[in-house]
């Protein structure tokens, strides 16, 4: 499995008047050649965007930015639909010479990589369930999982704008991280995505970013965020994923029955099956157990393969295999 920074973004901050210069000659440089697209606050310049760099000029009242959004897999020739860039020492300078030539071309060199700031870098992969029903169908069980420690769903129920057959998603309450799941075939329009569960952890504030690199320097910081790519997904992603295959209620008591020897435990791990739905959130429904011993209940699951989180009546599959089973793949 192929874990890498899907996006990252840059950005500088500038004065009224360095904006406005900078604003104007894309207009300038952007005239009988390709269009500059304004929607509210932020304009976006696609001098580069063919190249995998998307310009976007924030005429924010108070502060004025201009980012620049990297896809490190299309900068490096490559699709990221087919196969992502595999971080390694060699490509991860190659990826930082080219975002060095292109700023340098596009601002000439008057700015330097060094004068943007990184405030946000997304790590992906793509994981192949097969096809879009067993797409749809994590999806739904993903749901279940409901609210998690530290996050809130980033969309409300209600919000006729978003489909949730389509994606789970959620925020962080403060940590500066989002996570999401969800139907690249879907989102991209493409058939080449068929069968794709595209899952992203993305970090969105510098605070987040601070805490997985003690570098200080935004290109070295991208190279050591790149270089762990893997250790920062797979933490995020198992505080909000439970270890193990997923089943019907039913099923999942029975194999807890037949594999846990110990009443106390059976008897807790059930309780914790049955709390999650009517919770809507395992975060609740271990809330609600207050057993200080949840983690060891959680251990309990892993080991056999199950996990707590179970798919619901309405759906008409019997089985999902672990997530981490793929995840784990060569």
């Amino acid at each position: 499995m192929i874990y890498a920074p899907h996006t990252f973004e840059l950005s500088l901050i500038l004065n009224t008047s360095d904006f406005g210069k900078w604003k104007n000659n894309a207009y300038k440089n952007a005239e009988g050649n390709y269009r500059l697209y304004r929607k509210n606050n932020i304009i976006r310049d696609d001098a580069f965007k063919d190249k995998g760099v998307k310009i976007e000029y924030h005429d924010n009242t108070f502060k004025k930015k201009i980012k620049l959004i990297v896809n490190p897999t299309k900068l490096l020739g490559g699709n990221d639909i087919k196969k992502l860039w595999k971080p390694n020492n060699g490509n991860i300078l190659e990826l930082l010479r080219k975002v060095k030539i292109y700023v340098k071309a596009y601002f000439d060199a008057e700015y330097k990589l060094g004068d943007f700031k990184l405030t946000r870098i997304d790590f992906t992969v793509n994981i192949n369930v097969g096809d879009k029903k067993s797409v749809s169908a994590y999806i739904k069980v993903l749901h279940n999982i409901g609210k998690v420690k530290g996050f809130k769903p980033k969309y409300d129920k209600n919000d006729k704008k978003i489909d949730n057959d389509l994606s789970f998603d959620l925020d962080g309450n403060s940590n500066g991280i989002e996570f999401t799941a969800y139907d690249k075939e879907a989102a991209s329009e493409k058939k080449e995505a068929k069968g794709i569960l595209r899952a992203e952890v993305r970090l969105k504030k510098q605070k987040a970013i601070c805490k997985y690199t003690d570098e200080t320097a935004t290109a070295k910081q991208i190279k050591q965020l790149a270089k762990n790519s893997e250790k920062i997904f797979l933490e995020i992603f198992s505080h909000i994923v439970p270890y193990g295959n997923y089943y019907k209620k039913n099923k999942a008591v029975q194999l807890i029955e037949d594999n846990i020897s110990k009443q106390k435990s059976r008897t807790k791990m059930i309780q914790l099956i049955e709390l999650i739905p009517k919770k809507k959130s395992l975060y609740l429904a271990q809330k609600e157990m207050n057993d200080r011993n949840i983690d060891k209940i959680m251990i309990m699951f892993a080991e056999i393969n199950v996990s707590p989180v179970t798919i619901s009546k309405r759906q008409k599959i019997s089985s999902l295999k672990n997530l981490y089973s793929y995840l784990i793949e060569e």
